[in-house]
Parts: structure tokens; sequence; C-alpha cells
């Protein structure tokens, strides 16, 4: 029997820190309820080298993954673009600022499938070396019906400097799979 994949919950995120070889030590995964959809694109191309009239040898890069994250507009999802673009909010007015100097945090971006027709009901994933950008405002007035606007940020995953990992999974019946959020595997070297 064949599994299907859908649906799209338990988004997570864990900032980065790397020190000067390019280690990076995460921070305690947090929750970022509210998730819409994620697509993320493979990044890398086709090699082909020619010899003798022929394909001598051919291979593929990966670098990573690129796409949108999409999520509805929470206090938690306002959180996690504040971290992860680095703007600064003041503790006594509440006041989010964003310069053109702000430089994005890295950070692990951790998310669960759903899986139907199979043993496993799940998929979890953790891409370990993310990039966000900046969302796009947009709003539009009430009408004789309400259209719900949400946040969608562009997400890159490149390979992480130290080991070349560029993502984990595992399904619910692997014995990862309970304690999977909790925290970011480190870099093994």
């Amino acid at each position: 029997m064949s599994r299907i994949r859908y649906g799209i919950k338990n988004v997570y995120y864990a900032t980065a820190t790397a020190d000067s070889s390019g280690n990076l030590t995460y921070t305690t995964p947090v929750a970022v309820p509210g998730a819409k959809s994620i697509s993320l694109d493979a990044q890398g191309e086709d090699v082909d080298e020619y010899a003798d009239n022929a394909v001598w040898y051919q291979t593929v890069t990966n670098n990573g993954y690129s796409g949108t994250l999409e999520f509805e507009d929470t206090a938690t999802a306002d959180t996690f673009i504040q971290t992860v673009l680095n703007n600064v909010k003041d503790s006594t007015t509440g006041r989010v600022t964003e310069k053109a100097s702000d430089v994005p945090k890295e950070f692990a971006l951790g998310f669960q499938f759903e899986l139907a027709g199979g043993t496993e009901t799940g998929k979890r994933v953790w891409l370990v070396r993310c990039t966000a950008s900046r969302p796009s405002i947009a709003g539009e007035t009430k009408e004789s019906s309400i259209a719900v606007q949400t946040n969608t940020v562009n997400i890159k995953a490149v390979p992480r400097i130290a080991d070349d990992v560029v993502k984990y999974s595992c399904v619910s019946t692997d014995s990862d799979y309970t304690n999977w959020f909790s925290a970011v595997e480190q870099a093994t070297t």
C-alpha cells in the first residue's frame, strides 16, 4: 500500500550561533503555531562532463532548498519574524523597529507532515541552516466578506558548513520521532 503526505503542523525554529570554525549552536526550539503551507524547491544543478563524444561523468549538486513558509498572523509568528530578521522590540513601548542595517539570524526550521496509507502517521523534518527574508505587507478593505491575510516569508536552507548536512528527517515509527522538536542535532565532525 502506498502512503500519501498532507497537511503541515508543528513548525518550530531554533536560532543558531556560529563559532569561528562555522560550527552552529542552536537555542531551544520554539513553536510557531498557525502553519498554512510550506513550499521548498531543491536548489542545485545537474553536472554533465563530456568526453569521447559521450557523457563521461554525471552528478548533481545539492545547494539546499529555497521557497516559502506561510502562517497565520499571530503574536508567535510576529516573534518568529522579529527574531530571525533581527529586528528590535522596545521592552517599554512594545514598538518593533526594522532597520536597513539589520542582519538576519541563521536558524533551524522544523516541521511535520501528516502521512496516511501506511504504517507511519507523520514525517518530521529539521532544516539545519536557514535564513528568512522580510514578509510583504498587504491588506484589503473589509467588504461583504473578509479576506484573511497571512504572513509569508521566503526561506533559504543551505548546507551546514561543519558537516555538509542540509536536513534531517524521520517518520513516526522511528525512535527519534517522539523527542524530535526538543532540540536540533548538532554537527558531527
